[in-house]
């Protein structure tokens, strides 16, 4: 009985099994992350509204730009940033690997504009890996970290010269904003060719 109990299991399981979905991140590298965006800032997240768009919850989250780095926004600018996820009612929806922009956190987003969006609409450039949340200690000047959501990463295949496969966090990861901020504005020209 146990035997036809168990079998059975297995049979209805394997019909009604559907289709797995799921991705993978390949690392993002600091000459692709510069190219892909058309703004690099350190914003402060202010307030974030959560809607529907098709069958996906989004976030709109309005930063003010603190520090205009490189590109189309400059300090004292107002923007909204969208990431995927959040709740609307009693519905909510997290995607792995998405930038977590908390109120009052500081962060270096590399932005890029959304088509068919308002202006002052950005998503982030290669989701969490475009964000480096800002830590400040009294014993050391601010400094950049990987965001914790970017997740599991598979480095990218090394084709072409060692420097222009610098992975992006590797860059930025533990360096103080001033570094970091005269690196993009040195590097942007080279990869925003007009």
């Amino acid at each position: 009985m146990i035997r036809w109990l168990a079998a059975g299991c297995a049979l209805v399981a394997a019909l009604v099994v559907a289709d797995a979905r799921a991705s993978v991140s390949i690392a993002v590298t600091w000459d692709g992350l510069l190219r892909e965006s058309t703004a690099a800032a350190l914003v402060t997240a202010l307030e974030g509204r959560s809607v529907w768009e098709g069958d996906r919850i989004y976030t709109y989250t309005h930063v003010r730009v603190d520090r205009g780095v490189a590109g189309e926004l400059t300090t004292g600018d107002d923007a909204w940033v969208r990431t995927m996820g959040g709740v609307v009612g009693k519905v909510g929806q997290v995607v792995d690997g998405e930038p977590v922009l908390t109120r009052g956190q500081s962060s270096l987003l590399f932005l890029h504009g959304i088509p068919a969006r308002p202006a002052g609409a950005y998503d982030v450039t290669a989701r969490g890996q475009g964000q480096f949340p800002l830590v400040a200690d009294e014993k050391t000047p601010p400094r950049l970290v990987r965001s914790t959501s970017a997740g599991g990463l598979v480095p990218r295949h090394s084709v072409g010269p060692p420097a222009a496969q610098r992975l992006a966090a590797d860059v930025v990861h533990g360096r103080p904003v001033d570094d970091v901020a005269r690196d993009v504005a040195a590097a942007w020209s080279g990869t925003h060719v007009h």
